[in-house]
């Protein structure tokens, strides 16, 4: 299913979540006290578990894929992987909807991060549904597996460099984050988020996104890997 999909229903206008959800998809925290931020996630959760509900995609353990073998639970995620489609299944942690560089991100923020993540590095993240964990709703989104190279498949930093620079992206001293002119920022670009592929392609595969103000969505460049 569409990213864009279950970032609508988080946000939902339902019993004030609409209006309450859209102000807070893409920022963290840090911005709100402790007890709006609970809120406005709980909110968020409430509405995409009615939605899984709705769309049939509410999920129990036995309906996630066998875990990824040798991987161990990220900062944000635990990582499965579905060898029959040949994709990596990722689960938030219960109740949890992803933080990073970017601050904290609401299940809404979370999935409009993955959605930018398809346009700005032509990858192909899916929402599976929502998994209803005994200790809270886990979001729980698939992409694709990408072949590493047998030998050496983390790519340097220089790679990396080149390879973001090529897509018109520029490291800021300032902020400390990869900057590009239509708006697009980017974070987390250690090693670990990428993987390089036996023909030598460069792959990102977890790093984060962010849109800053006063930047469109149409202005956003999509990569489109030739």
């Amino acid at each position: 299913m569409e990213l864009a999909e279950a970032e609508r229903a988080a946000v939902r206008a339902r019993s004030g979540t609409g209006a309450a959800g859209l102000g807070l998809a893409d920022v963290g925290q840090p911005r709100d006290p402790v007890e709006e931020w609970e809120w406005r996630c709980r909110a968020q959760f409430s509405s995409l578990r009615q939605f899984a509900f709705e769309a049939g995609c509410r999920l129990t353990e036995s309906d996630l894929p066998l875990v990824f073998p040798g991987a161990s639970p990220g900062r944000e995620v635990s990582v499965y992987f579905d060898p029959r489609r040949a994709r990596v299944w990722k689960a938030t942690f219960p109740g949890q909807s992803g933080f990073g560089g970017f601050g904290y991100f609401t299940p809404a923020g979370y999935l409009r991060r993955l959605r930018l993540g398809n346009l700005v590095f032509a990858d192909d993240v899916e929402f599976e549904g929502i998994w209803e964990h005994r200790e809270g709703p886990r979001i729980v989104t698939s992409q694709q597996y990408i072949q590493p190279h047998p030998d050496r498949f983390i790519p340097t930093q220089n790679e990396i460099s080149t390879f973001l620079s090529e897509l018109g992206f520029r490291f800021s001293e300032e902020t400390r984050f990869w900057e590009r002119k239509d708006g697009v920022e980017i974070c987390d670009t250690h090693n670990r988020n990428f993987i390089r592929s036996p023909d030598g392609l460069i792959f990102a595969i977890d790093v984060q996104t962010r849109l800053k103000s006063g930047y469109s969505w149409e202005d956003v460049i999509p990569f489109r890997r030739g």
